[in-house]
């Protein structure tokens, strides 16, 4: 089964199993501090931006996972429907499209983060613990892959194992997107960031507008 798996989708498998293992082995505090994501936008002290964050984090973040179940989902995802993509659109646009969709989703993120700390002074202890709270994890990128998925394959069927019947790929990532709306809007599974997922999502769709590529309504 391996062997079906397009090039660039199984590098990012492996590297990111690699890394989950590698983080498994060593010290995740050293990692986490400076690997995953930290909002620069959200200063430490009123004086400095937040000096956790460093400059590589932006992509660095997206290789780090916060247990094996959150690994596994994005990995899965990666999985079933990258391969489809890497074919369609090249390995190279392929990995610039996932990269840049984690990036957008940390921007994002970082961006409504900001906002919602806007009314919380920053000498008091809930703002310094939301700025020394880091994002891991490639959920971003995989959203912009559903985006992609859904876009080009609109109406290839999918079975779901939360869902009784087939469902269209647009549909499906149409429902999705709502879904992590309602559940950032609403403040609800705190932990998760449902923004970045958001972000991930508006990232895809932006760039496959600007590669150019069209829906592929015959599937």
């Amino acid at each position: 089964m391996f062997d079906r798996i397009t090039p660039m989708v199984k590098n990012l498998l492996i590297i990111n199993i690699a890394v989950h293992v590698f983080a498994g082995l060593y010290s995740t505090d050293f990692i986490h501090q400076y690997f995953a994501f930290f909002n620069p936008l959200l200063p430490n002290s009123p004086e400095l931006l937040n000096p956790l964050f460093k400059p590589w984090q932006f992509v660095s973040y997206m290789f780090l996972h916060g247990g094996l179940g959150h690994l596994f989902s994005n990995m899965f995802g990666l999985f079933i429907f990258g391969s489809a993509l890497e074919t369609f659109m090249g390995s190279k646009k392929f990995l610039i499209y996932y990269l840049v969709c984690g990036i957008g989703a940390a921007f994002l993120n970082s961006a409504l983060d900001y906002y919602e700390m806007s009314n919380i002074s920053v000498d008091s202890l809930e703002y310094l613990r939301q700025a020394q709270i880091p994002m891991v994890g490639a959920s971003g990128a995989i959203f912009g892959i559903l985006m992609a998925f859904g876009f080009l394959f609109p109406n290839v069927e999918m079975m779901l194992l939360f869902f009784p019947f087939p469902i269209k790929a647009k549909y499906f990532v149409a429902m999705y997107g709502v879904y992590e709306l309602i559940q950032g809007t609403a403040g609800l599974q705190s932990g998760i960031a449902h923004f970045a997922h958001l972000g991930g999502l508006l990232t895809g769709f932006i760039l496959l507008k600007f590669f150019g590529f069209s829906k592929r309504n015959y599937y």
